[in-house]
């Protein structure tokens, strides 16, 4: 299974998932940069309204890959503007996409379902999704991440 990891990260524990998924199944990872400095709290409200991200890269081919994981930190129970963004810039068609996302206490549901909804508006098959509580230590998130990849039956 080709896989690939597109994942934005701000603080470090969702590029900790990625790259426990890129290990665990020999993946390839794509992190996302925002160059967005200064963000209002309608930006983090209103982020499947606003696009108030600058983003590298803007677009990534996703042609060569079978399974496509997307991974965001929760924000006020939405999805980042820069997941948001390389989302609306990628058609996912026949691709199968899992979702993750970390958080540190509540949103998670909130924001799977909306980050299920953008994947779905550009042709994605979602299969499946997971979070992943970064309120622990390193090890618990990889540990979690490893619990997450064999429900699906991926290792």
């Amino acid at each position: 299974m080709r896989s690939l990891v597109i994942v934005y990260s701000n603080s470090g524990n969702t590029l900790t998932v990625a790259k426990t998924i890129k290990k665990e199944l020999k993946a390839h990872l794509r992190e996302i940069t925002d160059y967005t400095i200064h963000r209002t709290v309608l930006d983090y409200l209103f982020t499947s309204a606003i696009d108030s991200a600058s983003i590298n890269p803007r677009k990534i081919d996703v042609d060569y890959y079978e399974t496509i994981f997307i991974g965001t930190p929760v924000w006020l129970g939405s999805v980042t503007p820069a997941i948001k963004k390389i989302i609306d810039n990628t058609d996912f068609k026949n691709k199968n996409v899992i979702l993750f996302n970390t958080l540190k206490c509540i949103g998670g549901d909130i924001a799977m379902k909306r980050l299920a909804r953008q994947v779905k508006k550009h042709n994605g098959n979602v299969i499946g999704g997971f979070s992943i509580y970064s309120n622990g230590t390193k090890e618990d998130m990889i540990n979690n991440t490893r619990i997450a990849l064999s429900d699906f039956n991926l290792v």
